[in-house]
């Protein structure tokens, strides 16, 4: 062997040598990067596993000074008989049952309801009008058009029933605030909640350990505020009896968790037939329900604020007070994260918290130049008024002492019943959008748009959604009678196929 060629192998083999310390350095960090990521609990998988995540977007850079909510006008609290339409839709149509003969050209007060309610029918005629139609006409004609077309629809209330069945466990509350807010449920019934409350080192860290909590108990969005009056109910309490002054919070009512779900994605996008909030009233229901349950077992009272167990107070200005979005063109909270597609839970509590501030990030804005949910309604609900305080239905600048949007609900209610699958609309909901799920093009949006003081990057949006997206017309989402074709926004979830699951026979709208 000449030198040259033991020169040579030494350097094959160097190079082989060198080659296998990279690839057992290489094998070592994959094996380092391998345990680094095993043990990594971000990575689990399951519904809400990354907790606090869900909440994702920043909202630090938005905040304004509470509170986001100024009166314009003489206030008033907002009423459970009148204003919140299922109470009064409810009274209704029991006051003709009672009286089979009235007819719509009738005095109101041949019906015997509730003065209140008299009131707001003389006050708002065109409500009665809608209400009216709903019991002689809407229901009518959706009970002809359910005996043709409910099977196609069947699976969209199957869906809904479970978490129905579910929310008739939770408890009610059956008793006024002084007592039900101090009183655990535990396996031997009802106890008092202790008396002595465990101490927190500092309200940050009661707040900071409570919006943990949230999130692990099944809230996509969680914030503080305090509880306002105006914001609740001037009749109709849980739990209280006639007679309860409902003009003052209770004292321990000393501030609110407000949380929020999203409604099941495939299904908002399937709006308004195969769509339902069933889901989200019964998750949100239950977080709630925790939240009260672990605040009570610290020794602070508790009273939860769910759609499933009922309301004492409005949620939207409450969730934006704590900053988790803005009131859009529907009345309802815009969330960063989800939009519209956010069912509210509020646990008002005597913990002492640290509230969160409103924010800002370009909703108002937005809405008063997209009206895309108005320009799609079916029911003609939303106004397409360039800003709250030109909006029509007769209720003036201010609603109840306050300017913002607001819908028309009698008109609202009218198509809920009209429509099919499991009754509801929640169309704004899905057309809006700001209801657009967790993806980098929908993201680059959420951070753009707030960011520009110029409008150009909205104006772009918009023009692309009304442009590049096809969708039906306001028309073709109404019974088949009256010239639509029960359309929905987008295609139906395909665990909601009757044709492909259920043996039996199906027509298609």
């Amino acid at each position: 062997m000449s030198d040259e060629q033991g020169t040579q192998l030494s350097r094959r083999s160097f190079l082989k040598i060198a080659g296998l310390a990279g690839a057992a350095v290489q094998a070592g960090g994959l094996i380092a990067g391998g345990v680094a990521a095993g043990s990594d609990t971000e990575g689990y998988t399951g519904w809400e596993s990354f907790n606090p995540a869900t909440q994702f977007f920043n909202r630090e850079p938005f905040r304004i000074p509470s509170p986001a909510h100024t009166p314009v006008g003489e206030v008033r609290q907002p009423s459970h008989i009148t204003d919140y339409v299922f109470g009064r839709v409810a009274m209704f149509e029991k006051a003709l049952v009672e009286n089979p003969d009235w007819t719509i050209d009738d005095p109101v007060e041949d019906l015997a309801l509730p003065p209140p309610v008299t009131a707001f029918y003389n006050q708002y005629p065109e409500r009665m009008g809608w209400d009216y139609k709903t019991f002689t006409e809407t229901i009518p004609n959706h009970e002809k058009d359910d005996e043709v077309y409910g099977n196609y629809f069947m699976l969209a209330e199957v869906y809904s029933s479970g978490f129905r069945y579910h929310s008739t466990m939770l408890r009610r509350i059956d008793s006024p605030p002084e007592v039900s807010d101090f009183t655990n449920l535990t396996r031997g019934g009802p106890a008092p909640i202790p008396e002595e409350a465990v101490p927190f080192k500092s309200p940050e860290l009661a707040t900071e350990l409570v919006k943990e909590l949230a999130h692990r108990y099944g809230a996509t969005q969680v914030g503080i505020t305090k509880p306002q009056i105006d914001f609740f109910y001037g009749d109709s309490w849980q739990g209280v009896e006639d007679g309860y002054d409902h003009s003052k919070l209770p004292e321990h009512w000393k501030y609110a968790i407000v949380i929020g779900v999203p409604m099941e994605w495939d299904q908002i996008v399937a709006s308004p037939q195969f769509t339902a909030s069933q889901d989200a009233y019964n998750r949100v229901s239950t977080a709630a329900i925790r939240i009260e349950g672990m605040l009570k077992s610290l020794g602070y009272a508790a009273r939860a604020n769910t759609p499933n167990t009922g309301y004492d107070c409005l949620m939207p200005p409450h969730a934006i007070e704590a900053g988790l979005g803005e009131v859009g063109r529907t009345g309802f909270c815009i969330t960063p994260e989800s939009g519209g597609n956010s069912r509210m839970a509020m646990v008002v509590t005597n913990l002492e918290l640290v509230p969160d501030s409103p924010i800002d990030f370009g909703v108002e804005e937005f809405c008063n130049k997209c009206k895309i949910c108005a320009e799609s309604c079916p029911s003609g609900a939303i106004s397409m008024a360039d800003s709250p305080a030109e909006q029509e239905w007769g209720t003036g600048p201010a609603i109840r002492g306050y300017e913002h949007w607001y819908i028309n609900n009698g008109a609202c209610y009218n198509y809920w019943r009209e429509s099919m699958g499991n009754l509801g609309c929640r169309h704004c909901v899905g057309v809006c959008p700001y209801s657009r799920k967790d993806n980098w093009m929908h993201n680059a949006a959420r951070e753009l748009d707030p960011r520009d003081p110029t409008g150009v990057v909205s104006s772009g949006l918009l023009w692309m959604q009304k442009n590049f997206f096809d969708y039906p017309e306001a028309i073709e989402y109404k019974r088949p009678a009256e010239g639509g074709r029960f359309a929905v926004y987008g295609p139906e979830p395909a665990f909601m196929d009757a044709e492909k699951f259920l043996d039996v026979p199906v027509t298609k709208p």
